[in-house]
This record gives C-alpha cells, structure tokens and sequence, in this order.
C-alpha cells in the first residue's frame, strides 16, 4: 500500500477534519489531503513570524542582540513564560524568537509582532508564495477574541479576565477565531509545508537565517505531536498550535542513515479532545516515517 493510502485510512478512523501534506525533499513524493483547506493556525503562524523576523535581521533593519524591557502591560495569557517575569526585565531579541518556538511563548510573540508588524508579516507570506496564509491578530487579539473581550483594551484587570474565561474554556464558538475568514489567522497545509520546504532546503532569505530557524525549531519542548511516537533520537524541527477544538503541528523530520527529510504538515478541527488530536498527528508522522526509512 503507498503512502497516500495509509494516510487516508489512517486520518479516515478521526472524526475531526484533517488536513494533511507530507514531502520527501529527496524524492518528492507527496501525501496531500485537504491540503488547500483553510485552518486556523493557532500558534503554528510564530513560524511566519519567526520567517519575518529573520528576514528583517537579515537586512540589518533588527539586531537580535536588542534587549527589549517587559511591562505589566505586555503580559499576554495562555503559553509560555515571559508572563511571569518582574515588570521592567529586559530580555534580548533572540531570547523572545526563542521562547516564541519552544516554549510557545504568547508574550515573546506579541513583542515581535510589533518591531516587524503584523501586516508586513502577513505581506512577506504573500510575497513567496503563501497566498492562502493571512496573518491578522496578535496572540492578545486572537485569545480575547476567543473570550468574547475587546481585543482593543488591555489592562491588568483585563488580563484576568481572559486568562479566567480561558481557563474554565468558555470559548465563544461565534467568534472570528473559529471561522475561515481570510481576516482571521488563517492557513493551508499546502502553504506551511511549501515555508517548511524553503526553510528546509536553505532557500528561504539566506543559508545562515534557515539554520537559525531550524536551529530553533529543533530545541521544541512540545512533543506530543509529531516526533512523540518517532525512535528515540529523532531530530525533528516543529513548532504546534491549538485554540479550542483546533489541534496543529509543522515539522521537518531529519531521518536516520542518510534516509533523507520529510516534512509533515498537520492540521485539524472540531476534535473532541487535545489529546485524541495529538495521538493522531503522532501516528500520522511515525506511519510516514517507517515508510521512508523501510521503503
């Protein structure tokens, strides 16, 4: 049976809508099912992010050695630590792309967000090529949204609150968030396995700025995805994202004895559960995996 077939089988047992690309770099055999569908990103879009960001290092137009001071007013709920820190603490450019990736980090993000813009981040994706990726709202926009709170205030109390509604998950299903509207953050499988392609074959902005992205991608704390059913020692480059029913992760997986790179990019909605999503996604990267290391 060839790939695409197990695939289909495999995704076929879900009740929730997946949508899936994965490629060979060597040979360029593909799996693709509902690749053109439109997903929320979630936190898979800190890769555009981090691509635009890289890109404006690159130009010399950002140093990443830049140290940016954290107020109350910066936190953001949800993923990772930055939150916690002290008021006033300053923490450089690469630290924040970091903790952005590997630990998911909400507060990094929205840092970034504002030196390199979310529009021009979302006019950079257009540029090469993703003209079905559409980057709209910061991670305080997006998780207020999700809430039912104006995204536009932004105070301790408000903080609070959505990080209470978010907690005791009272997500408001009628919110932008959970539609496929292009003013949402918004992407297809096709689109993030063609950035993950680029970055994996050194073709995007420079060898140096791939390989500091890959880099990393590589260090990810989350894993319960992709590289979570894959042997022990697998180097994978991924980065995840969930908000609600929606269950995501990108990767490139490097295989062992020169077996080559595939990328897996994974998307999902209405799941019943982070977990059931997860185990799914993982079992879709390891069916990949045994098929390109035993063909």
């Amino acid at each position: 049976m060839d790939l695409q077939k197990k695939i289909e089988e495999l995704v076929g047992q879900a009740t929730a809508t997946f949508g899936i690309v994965i490629k060979h770099l060597e040979t360029d055999e593909e799996v693709k099912i509902n690749e053109g569908h439109l997903f929320q990103m979630a936190s898979c879009y800190k890769v555009p992010i981090l691509a635009t960001l890289f890109r404006e290092v690159e130009a010399r137009a950002i140093d990443l050695n830049t140290r940016v001071r954290l107020s109350l007013t910066d936190r953001v709920p949800g993923s990772g630590i930055l939150k916690e820190f002290d008021p006033g603490s300053e923490v450089s450019l690469k630290d924040l792309a970091t903790l952005m990736i590997i630990v998911s980090d909400n507060v990094g993000t929205d840092k970034i967000l504002e030196l390199v813009g979310v529009n021009r981040t979302d006019q950079y994706m257009k540029s090469i090529g993703l003209q079905d990726t559409h980057v709209n709202l910061t991670c305080w926009q997006l998780l207020s949204l999700v809430v039912n709170l104006d995204p536009e205030l932004h105070s301790n109390e408000q903080y609070e609150e959505v990080s209470l509604r978010l907690f005791q998950a009272k997500h408001d299903k009628r919110s932008i968030v959970f539609t496929k509207s292009i003013e949402n953050n918004v992407s297809t499988p096709a689109d993030m396995a063609f950035l993950l392609e680029k970055i994996a074959r050194k073709e995007l902005i420079s060898k140096k700025a791939c390989e500091q992205m890959i880099d990393i991608m590589k260090r990810q704390h989350f894993r319960d995805r992709i590289p979570n059913l894959l042997p022990a020692g697998t180097t994978v480059a991924c980065k995840s994202g969930s908000v609600g029913g929606v269950h995501n992760d990108i990767g490139i997986i490097y295989l062992p004895e020169e077996k080559g790179t595939v990328i897996v990019s994974a998307f999902s909605e209405n799941n019943s559960s982070q977990l059931e999503a997860a185990h799914m996604i993982a079992r879709v990267a390891k069916t990949a995996y045994d098929y390109f290391v035993n063909r």
